[in-house]
Formats: C-alpha cells, sequence, structure tokens
C-alpha cells in the first residue's frame, strides 16, 4: 500500500512526537507500506517548521534526512485546483496522483470531507490505526 502524509502530519511529530510520531516510525519500518512524498512537500515542512515554529535548522535537516532515507520522493506530475479555501492542500492530492497513492493520512479537514480522489482514500490518522490494527499492537515499533 502506497501513503501520503500530509504536512501537517510530519509537523505534529516533529514538535509533539505522539501518534503522528508512531505511524512515521510505522511507515519507516514495514515493507508493505511505502511512504510517498514530494519536493513541495518537504519543502512546506521546512518552511513551516522553520518560519512558524522557529525549529533549529540542524533539527530540521536531521528530520527530513530521516525521512527522505524511507520516504519515495514522487516528481509532481499534475496542477490539481480542487481545494478552494487553501490552495497549498492541493499539493497532497498532486502528490497523491503522481505517486499513485492508495491512501493519504492527514489532519486537514478539507481534504478529510473530500473522503476520496481518484480513487485514494483520505483518512484521519486514528481511522489509519483502526484500518491497521496490526501494526499499532504494543511492542510492533
Amino acid at each position: 500500500m502506497r501513503v501520503v502524509l500530509d504536512t501537517n502530519i510530519y509537523i505534529a511529530a516533529a514538535l509533539k512526537g505522539g501518534f503522528s510520531e508512531e505511524i512515521i516510525k510505522i511507515l519507516a519500518k514495514t515493507i508493505t507500506l511505502t511512504t510517498i512524498t514530494s519536493e513541495e512537500i518537504l519543502t512546506e515542512l521546512r518552511d513551516k517548521l522553520t518560519n512558524k515554529f522557529n525549529r533549529p535548522q540542524e533539527d530540521i535537516d536531521k528530520y527530513t534526512i530521516r525521512i527522505r532515507k524511507f520516504a519515495e520522493i514522487v516528481e509532481m506530475t499534475e496542477k490539481i485546483s480542487i481545494i478552494i479555501r487553501d490552495p497549498k492542500d492541493n499539493k497532497i492530492l498532486e502528490c497523491a496522483v503522481s505517486g499513485n497513492a492508495d491512501l493519504i493520512v492527514t489532519l486537514d479537514q478539507d481534504l478529510l470531507k473530500l473522503k476520496t480522489f481518484r480513487g485514494i482514500a483520505i483518512i484521519h490518522p486514528k481511522t489509519f490505526s483502526w484500518t491497521f490494527p496490526e501494526f499499532f499492537k504494543k511492542g510492533k515499533i
């Protein structure tokens, strides 16, 4: 299964750890789940951690290097303009389409309202844990 994580999942993991970090650890270690991302998503991640959350550049560099080690970086092949309220969110859909993803995991309400896009399911992180309970058992990560 090919999974795109929204930037907000990466940010939540970086700032708070917790459940979002658990999802990232699972994706990094599970060969049946492939994480898909793009340079555009990683750029947004770097920008928000730097400018909005004032994280140290060294920490941001280490974090994005860690993501690059387990994620497949795809090149955007199509411009999508479905999300009107916050057009930057369209990059998540573009990444999913370009990377032939099966699933998008997000906290973004505009994306969650879609439920699916071109056959790609869009779910909340908690739904991810219900969908794949075998990865969330104690001692699995």
